[in-house]
């Protein structure tokens, strides 16, 4: 693999993605267009509540306030804002003018609307079924938030079997259009880890071509019919990395235009029943048509059900960077769009440590067993010249900018704490004024998966806040210690705790379509840290010294994910003035009894004051 293929994270932009935004986003030509599009698919939909007056009482709310969080009986909101919270008598006084209805609790739970401060909203939707295979180590719903324990690549196998007696059933003259395309593969969390080639998959099909995406987005499995639609003559393994993922891909029949926005409407639907009120895309502009991608999210965070915050993505190439610089302004205060709002550049450093492509300062130790072709046993940087990384991070921050980096392997993190030290120290020609200016744009470290002593101290004297994605623990950990890394190296995951014990405001993150939404499935790995990919007596936590308490694991996914994305001022905690963004649990999270927090109900959700998601089964 080049480092012209710019890797991206298991998680990040897709680098190939404009071949598969290519259909949808070219169909609608315009942004007029687009947006009768957009309009067309939410009009067989009520239109969106307007906020109510109401009293929540009669169960457990805590405020997760700046200050420290209360319990408090009782909270009072009006015009989509929240008014009053305390005793119930003086939430009634203070809500008096405002004629509120008063909803019992019953014995449940309200906090902050959740949030999910790095995910991916427009790959998410386009690898999603009808036209994808889920693929994926994870159960269907309802529990799509468990590792599936007999994934293996028997069950990747039938599924494709069971998609080509569907293409059997076809009329003749749809066969040769069809294709089998899967999305999620991860041989990393197989019961026993087996690698996939064309010959793995022309054994159940020679001649229907088969597409299959690994997790992280960046590898690809097909077959020889696959690799003769696509004219690649140079493959034999069927193993394919980012320019032959493009290629492929210009061949595949893309998604309709309804199809896709249908599917954009379900990934939002979804994060508002897993009581998540507000998500940050971090990787906004990919595509060639960035301004009709960035009008595409901004009108569906109109129509709800959630408030969406973006960074632009930005591969390693000054061109881009200074395109956004150009064009775009940070809106950190959601002044022109209290509904969507771009926030950040997004600079990714390496790739991912699941996919054997983030960037090691060691071999991978299942590098002799399993690889990925043309990548070295060390994994890859997106930037080779570090000149380069340090010369566009310097532009942003200069321009007011912040700045998310992503950086997995702990070479990745060595070298992008180097750039942002040189941006951030004074004694590099600085005055200390300008540096505090730019400490203050809370620039983020995404992943941050692999941090020694030294790189969280460094950190916390930078003023730099991590974003964990931390299913790297709870369903990668396991592999991480025994397969991937080592023991030793896996130590370092995560540390969350550590972070936070140095006063470094962190979030938790899904980092979806990589592991699956779930704010509170995501408390509960960080205050518990159990591998659960682990054979049956062996899932023990990870580095239990890591352990977020309840609390700290609930503001990772409130209020201090709200201040990391520059939103604070509007959401993260139930506090006057704020916007009532809200959600209802079946129990309460913070309650040492309750021990499955990935299983506790979401009864309902609210946005700015209005009911966004109602619980059927609950209602």
């Amino acid at each position: 693999m080049s480092h012209e293929h710019h890797l991206g994270c298991a998680c990040c932009t897709l680098p190939h993605l404009p071949e598969l935004a290519a259909g949808p986003l070219t169909e609608a030509a315009t942004p007029e267009q687009l947006e009768a599009a957009i309009e067309q698919a939410y009009g067989s939909h009520a239109p969106a509540q307007a906020p109510q007056a109401a009293i929540f009482h009669g169960g457990v709310i805590h405020t997760l306030a700046a200050e420290g969080n209360r319990q408090v009986e009782a909270l009072g909101m009006a015009d989509g804002v929240i008014v009053a919270v305390g005793a119930l008598q003086h939430v009634r006084q203070a809500m008096q003018a405002h004629r509120p209805r008063e909803i019992d609790l019953a014995g449940r739970t309200l906090l902050p609307g959740l949030i999910d401060a790095h995910m991916h909203i427009l790959p998410s939707a386009l690898y999603q079924a009808p036209d994808w295979l889920p693929l994926s180590p994870f159960l269907p719903p309802p529990r799509q938030q468990e590792l599936n324990p007999e994934y293996s690549s028997q069950t990747i196998k039938q599924a494709i079997l069971d998609a080509l007696k569907q293409h059997e059933s076809l009329p003749e003259h749809q066969r040769s259009h069809r294709w089998v395309l899967g999305f999620g593969v991860d041989p990393s969390l197989m019961a026993k880890w087996e690698d996939i080639t064309a010959d793995t998959l022309d054994a159940l099909s020679d001649t229907v071509p088969i597409l299959l995406m690994n997790a992280s987005g960046h590898i690809a499995y097909v077959n020889g019919a696959a690799m003769r639609k696509a004219d690649i003559r140079d493959n034999s393994e069927g193993v394919l990395t980012e320019m032959g993922i493009a290629k492929v891909l210009k061949v595949v029949p893309p998604p309709s235009l309804p199809l896709f926005l249908s599917n954009l409407k379900q990934v939002l639907q979804n994060a508002s029943q897993m009581g998540i009120t507000t998500l940050f895309d971090a990787g906004l502009g990919a595509t060639p048509w960035p301004d009709l991608e960035i009008g595409l999210i901004k009108s569906a965070a109109r129509r709800g059900p959630v408030r969406i915050a973006a960074a632009l993505f930005t591969p390693p190439e000054e061109a881009k960077l200074d395109h956004w610089l150009r064009h775009q302004r940070p809106d950190l205060d959601n002044a022109r769009n209290p509904r969507f709002a771009i926030k950040a550049i997004k600079l990714i450093a390496d790739g991912s440590n699941q996919g054997l492509t983030g960037y090691q300062t060691q071999p991978y130790a299942c590098a002799d067993e399993h690889s990925i072709p043309d990548v070295p046993d060390t994994g890859l940087s997106n930037y080779p010249d570090t000149g380069l990384f340090n010369r566009m991070l310097e532009k942003a921050v200069d321009q007011g900018w912040p700045v998310l980096v992503h950086a997995n392997g702990d070479k990745a993190m060595e070298y992008v704490l180097g750039g942002y030290r040189q941006v951030l120290t004074p004694q590099h020609g600085k005055p200390a004024e300008q540096v505090e200016q730019r400490r203050k744009l809370r620039l983020r470290v995404e992943h941050a998966s692999l941090l020694n002593d030294a790189a969280i101290d460094e950190m916390a004297a930078l003023r730099l806040n991590p974003s964990f994605l931390i299913g790297h623990v709870g369903y990668w950990g396991y592999s991480f210690k025994h397969t991937i890394l080592d023991s030793e190296r896996a130590q370092l995951l995560d540390r969350c705790k550590s972070a936070v014990d140095k006063g470094i405001r962190i979030s938790l993150h899904s980092d979806h379509f990589v592991s699956p939404l779930g704010p509170l499935r995501m408390m509960e790995q960080a205050a518990f840290r159990i591998m659960e990919g682990a054979p049956e007596g062996e899932k023990v936590p990870l580095n239990p010294e890591e352990r977020l308490s309840r609390e700290q694991a609930l503001r990772a996914v409130t209020l201090d994910a709200a201040w990391q994305c520059h939103m604070d001022h509007m959401v993260g905690s139930l506090e006057p003035g704020k916007q009532a963004d809200l959600v209802i649990l079946e129990r309460d999270p913070l309650n040492d009894a309750v021990t499955d927090l990935r299983g506790i109900t979401v009864h309902e959700t609210w946005s700015a004051g209005a009911p966004a998601y109602l619980n059927r089964d609950t209602h």
